[in-house]
């Protein structure tokens, strides 16, 4: 099926945009024969967002969250690729768990990978598995400390031994950089820790640590890390520093450019997670990195937990909430607000984690291109009402805050969610 998406704007022009089955097959003034016309009016084209950071559950924790509800979620929010990390029940750390998923996830209705989680015993599985050059598999993934259930590496050789994988079969490792002997430490110091406390306990000194290592291994062995969820302002000048030297990218989340510990006296334990929200300084650290190309890509960390749990005392409660509905429409409203050009939101959230993880068919907007696409006006506003969200997660940090809605989300050129327009 042809359809033309018509008085589109495509990279700052006033453009037509014809799809053809899965792919974009022209994009110009010409008015092209196709079997449906949608007339947008001057609302924007963008590609669809690729998340390389999602928590989507389901299996044993289908109460938070499933590939049903998640995709859906990711279609609200504009993402059209999302890539699901291992710390699921069961663990995506063998094959058979990696079998399990792969049935559960044929409930999405967005392309999907998945992050295969790294333990300190797996890694003759791990190699089996990347012989075998498996299409699904879009990067190893490994913790250096506990986060809501997950094995972690504290051996310094396993590490380099993944270091040296990730080389051989040219596969980024993403890394989650704090250091669990250095959390501990810091939790020993608050024996009956509140909210208020979760910075100091998984201490700035633990991820700068963490990054600090990666960071020196990567430029011995010269394979590709993308160091996840940055959030200090020493971080980013360690990644600056040595860019240029190493196969280092640089992961940013919308809530550590948007949000900082002043929420956790309002939001509590919905702002709660690992890393934690730093402070303005480290705000501002990373719009800097933002701008001056440092900062690679957008992942929205999607972690939901059912409400039960996060009402749950600080200690019992888990880290993590739900960012796909929010993180393009909030960083939409960032470019209103004139923090950032479209042209650089759409590197961020796209086209530098297509080149970064191989999917050279999607990532920008041309011709031969996947015709996943998302389409928003700029004029139009809306505000997050988690009650409202597709995510089995109701609540969020981000409650109130102004965003730009995605206006229709489109895959192989079908539209595949459409924004109710009673909807505020």
């Amino acid at each position: 099926m042809k359809r033309l998406f018509k008085n589109a704007v495509i990279n700052g022009q006033r453009l037509n945009l014809l799809t053809e089955g899965a792919y974009i097959a022209y994009i110009g003034e010409e008015i092209p024969p196709a079997d449906e016309l949608i007339d947008l009016e001057g609302k924007i084209i963008l590609p669809g967002m690729i998340d390389p950071h999602v928590h989507v559950r389901d299996l044993g924790q289908s109460e938070k969250e499933d590939w049903h509800t998640a995709s859906q979620a990711a279609l609200k929010g504009g993402v059209t690729t999302l890539f699901d990390m291992p710390n699921t029940i069961p663990p995506t750390t063998n094959r058979n768990a990696l079998n399990l998923k792969r049935e559960a996830a044929r409930k999405s209705a967005v392309r999907y990978k998945f992050n295969f989680g790294v333990t300190e015993h797996n890694l003759r599985e791990i190699k089996e598995i990347l012989n075998e050059r498996f299409a699904d598999i879009a990067a190893l993934k490994m913790f250096l400390a506990g986060s809501s259930a997950n094995e972690y590496v504290e051996d310094i050789d396993t590490i380099r031994r993944v270091f040296d994988l990730s080389y051989q079969f040219d596969i980024p490792v993403i890394i989650h950089t704090e250091i669990q002997k250095c959390i501990e430490k810091y939790a020993s110091l608050r024996p009956h820790p509140g909210i208020l406390d979760h910075g100091f306990i998984r201490h700035r000194e633990c991820t700068n640590r963490g990054t600090e290592l990666v960071i020196k291994l990567a430029k011995e062995i010269g394979n590709p890390v993308y160091i996840a969820h940055t959030s200090t302002a020493e971080e980013v000048q360690m990644i600056r520093e040595n860019k240029n030297k190493a196969r280092i990218y640089c992961e940013v989340t919308p809530h550590h450019l948007l949000l900082n510990e002043h929420i956790l006296h309002t939001a509590g334990n919905y702002a709660k997670v690992n890393p934690p929200l730093r402070t303005e300084a480290d705000n501002r650290a990373l719009w800097e990195a933002v701008s001056d190309g440092t900062v690679d890509a957008v992942g929205t960390d999607h972690a939901p937990h059912t409400l039960a749990e996060k009402n749950k005392p600080y200690p019992r409660a888990p880290s993590g909430f739900p960012g796909l509905e929010t993180g393009l429409p909030l960083l939409l409203n960032e470019v209103k607000k004139g923090k950032l050009s479209l042209a650089r939101l759409v590197e961020l959230y796209s086209t530098r984690a297509a080149e970064i993880f191989g999917l050279n068919d999607r990532g920008n907007i041309r011709t031969g291109k996947k015709a996943d696409l998302v389409i928003v006006d700029m004029n139009k506003t809306a505000r997050v009402e988690a009650r409202n969200f597709v995510s089995k997660a109701k609540y969020s940090p981000y409650e109130g805050m102004e965003i730009i809605p995605v206006e229709m989300t489109v895959m192989d050129g079908m539209i595949k969610y459409l924004r109710n327009q009673t909807e505020q």
